[in-house]
């Protein structure tokens, strides 16, 4: 007997999502990469408003049979308006994305609550990250009045949930200025022109003194990469950058720390901050997002601080 899910017993795992499901949502169907759905480690299934994308990280595994009893699926149910589906093969570099069903647009509008946001259907990266959902609803809840700092912004959807959670000043900043320029396009999607933003396409390391004159800032987010060339290298460059923050940071300051990394334990990350921000007090680790099921310890560690600035006089 093979300990493979079968097709129909991956898809069964789907269904549930789908029914009540709005056409304009992103929704993570599957996480194989989880480890929870044996044999299918390599495939991820994403919705983006109408159009289905499967993510092999691997050779593909009986695709057509796939989309097949994915399009039945979407098909028993009324709710959902499936569009197209495409299918990106990250196994190959650069990585492809070509059509199997429908209409692909090249990008569209995708929902997440009541906000919206730009998704590129055949890029490596969508410009919008799901798991990150949790910290997108963290600041809805609790970003009234601040003054935030979004490190490594990328296309500024936390920023956009800090807005829509009532901001008062928002900073991003980030190397990349294409992906400012979608932070841009997102903001302006979500009615917010009004708001008191400001876009800053420097490397965040070598723009501590400019940051530091717009500080202090009593809310701020470091969630970059884990690696991007020329810019960020997690095991030499984070603990730099918790030894810089003070500077930037007002009494009695949040801040919201990311690690994305499935080699870097809880523990580890926790005695990373530790060791260079000693002023900072754990208050919790943020949730994860429900759709990312993981056997081990998830990836992905969002963790709440206080900056107990007492501590560092």
């Amino acid at each position: 007997m093979s300990d493979v899910l079968s097709i129909s017993e991956l898809v069964a795992h789907i269904q549930p999502k789908l029914v009540d499901l709005p056409s304009t949502q992103a929704r993570r169907l599957l996480h194989g990469r989880g480890a929870c759905f044996a044999g299918w480690q390599h495939l991820s299934i994403d919705f983006y408003a109408g159009v289905v994308l499967l993510t092999w990280f691997a050779e593909p595994t009986s695709e057509q049979a796939l989309q097949d009893a994915l399009l039945a699926a979407f098909n028993q149910q009324a709710v959902t308006l499936l569009t197209g589906m495409a299918s990106q093969h990250r196994h190959i570099k650069p990585a492809t994305t070509h059509v199997l069903w429908g209409e692909v647009p090249d990008k569209l509008v995708a929902t997440e609550g009541e906000m919206q946001f730009w998704v590129d259907m055949k890029r490596q990266n969508s410009g919008l990250f799901m798991d990150m959902a949790p910290g997108r609803q963290w600041l809805l809840e609790n970003a009234a009045g601040k003054q935030l700092l979004n490190t490594f912004a990328f296309t500024c959807s936390l920023s956009i949930a800090a807005i829509a959670g009532g901001a008062q000043r928002v900073v991003n900043i980030d190397m990349n200025g294409g992906v400012l320029k979608r932070g841009r396009e997102n903001q302006a999607l979500n009615g917010q022109q009004s708001a008191a933003v400001e876009y800053l396409p420097y490397k965040v390391l070598n723009s501590i003194g400019k940051l530091e004159r717009k500080g202090p800032f009593d809310l701020l987010i470091a969630d970059p990469p884990t690696f991007q060339r020329g810019s960020f290298e997690f095991d030499k460059d984070y603990a730099r950058l918790l030894r810089r923050l003070p500077r930037l940071l007002a009494a009695d300051a949040t801040l919201l720390l990311c690690c994305n990394s499935p080699r870097v334990s809880m523990d580890e990350f926790r005695s990373l901050i530790a060791d260079n921000l000693p002023a900072a007090e754990f208050v919790e680790r943020l949730p994860s997002n429900e759709d990312y099921v993981e056997r081990a310890e998830a990836p992905l560690k969002v963790l709440r601080y206080r900056y107990a600035v007492a501590l560092a006089e």
